[in-house]
């Protein structure tokens, strides 16, 4: 009897083992085969349309990927960080997604500077981060290999701005008028850069601060220069504004805008006095591919509304994403980044993404777009 007891509870520690290492190895295997995902943007403040376009697109990336079986064995978890568009919160997000949620690629944010702030964090921990909504031209030009960009290169889009007003409109003096942080002083800069190797001179120089409400002297100092055309670099909430008041002071100089300010609302705080502003952009819902037609679609069947450029590259960012751990079959953070730098042979939203050596998107191509009534009108594609 004490043999058979014996025996009998041999059985059963081996079974309960047993059951604790499969358990344990379930376990380990669903960590293994689950990549998680940060994503940090202005979710409220100033510049939250656009966090949030980027937060919705990328959420339904994610449920596609993860529905279809898209990225083979693996499974994708994001997690979400408000930073409001600002440095330093964005940096406490950024540890946090890291240091809580152990997030294996992080993507953001959509303020130049914030993502200036974030990349110092990323870079020490050895986390690749993607940039889906910041433009700044510094931030691929720090050496640090750990960022990769798939919103549209500021000086592509200030290049193609200045090219359109000489050649196409025939203009010789320009205005710049720019937010006085690190994005609107890059393309401040590229601005200045880009109309020096056209010929064209740059006859007033503006900045303003994120916030500010009254523009009157900067607008009259441009007008006094006989500027024929402003390029503004900015957020659209300034941006509207600006043109507002540049049209009740009867400036009447052609306005131009980059990717920064391409949101909905743009059109409609500007109102009437923002019709006509050329605008760059990498994205519109207005398509024929069928690539565009399908995410178009699902986004407004899903949340009611018209997908943003800053959405489009976010969703397109996760695709990026879910390829590229499919490809290097592990959340190393080595054998990860040099799959995404590796990427090709994709058909996205916005373009077929390969990365250079900076970790900039050389397969996007900007759009140069016009506001008519209430949306954005194509009349230009160049290619990068």
């Amino acid at each position: 009897m004490k043999v058979k007891k014996a025996a009998f509870f041999f059985l059963v520690s081996v079974a309960v083992v047993g059951i604790s290492v499969f358990c344990s190895y379930g376990t380990a295997m669903s960590a293994d085969n689950v990549i998680r995902i940060g994503v940090v943007g202005p979710e409220s403040g100033g510049s939250a349309q656009l966090g949030q376009g980027q937060h919705q697109a990328a959420q339904m990336a994610v449920d596609e990927i993860n529905s279809g079986n898209l990225a083979g064995d693996w499974k994708l978890e994001i997690f979400f960080e408000d930073d409001e568009g600002n440095p330093t919160k964005s940096a406490n997000a950024t540890n946090k997604l890291i240091q809580q949620d152990k997030v294996h690629v992080l993507i953001g944010a959509i303020n130049s500077s914030a993502t200036l702030a974030d990349m110092v964090i990323t870079g020490r921990a050895g986390i690749p981060q993607i940039t889906a909504g910041s433009t700044g031209s510094t931030i691929t030009e720090q050496g640090n290999r750990w960022i990769f960009r798939t919103a549209v290169n500021d000086e592509f889009q200030a290049d193609a701005l200045i090219k359109y007003a000489k050649e196409d409109l025939g203009f010789k003096k320009i205005a710049t008028l720019t937010a006085a942080d690190d994005y609107g002083q890059s393309g401040a800069n590229l601005l200045a850069g880009a109309a020096e190797r056209e010929g064209l001179e740059v006859v007033s120089a503006q900045t303003y601060n994120n916030g500010d409400k009254d523009f009157k002297p900067q607008i009259l100092s441009i007008k006094d220069a006989g500027a024929e055309g402003v390029f503004l670099w900015g957020l659209y909430t300034e941006a509207a504004l600006i043109v507002r008041q540049a049209r009740q002071l009867d400036l009447n100089a052609q306005f131009f805008g980059a990717s920064g300010m391409a949101a909905q609302k743009l059109i409609e705080l500007g109102g009437d006095a923002i019709q006509g502003l050329v605008l760059t952009q990498s994205f519109l819902p207005a398509s024929d591919k069928a690539v565009v037609t399908k995410f178009v679609n699902g986004y407004v069947e899903r949340f009611k509304d018209t997908p943003i450029p800053h959405g489009a590259q976010a969703y397109d960012t996760i695709y990026i994403i879910a390829d590229a751990v499919k490809r290097a079959g592990s959340t190393d953070a080595e054998k990860f980044r040099e799959a995404l730098a590796s990427t090709s042979g994709l058909q996205l939203v916005t373009g077929e993404p390969k990365f250079n050596e900076k970790g900039d998107d050389t397969g996007k191509y900007i759009l140069l777009t016009t506001i008519e009534g209430d949306g954005f009108k194509l009349f230009k594609t160049i290619e990068n």
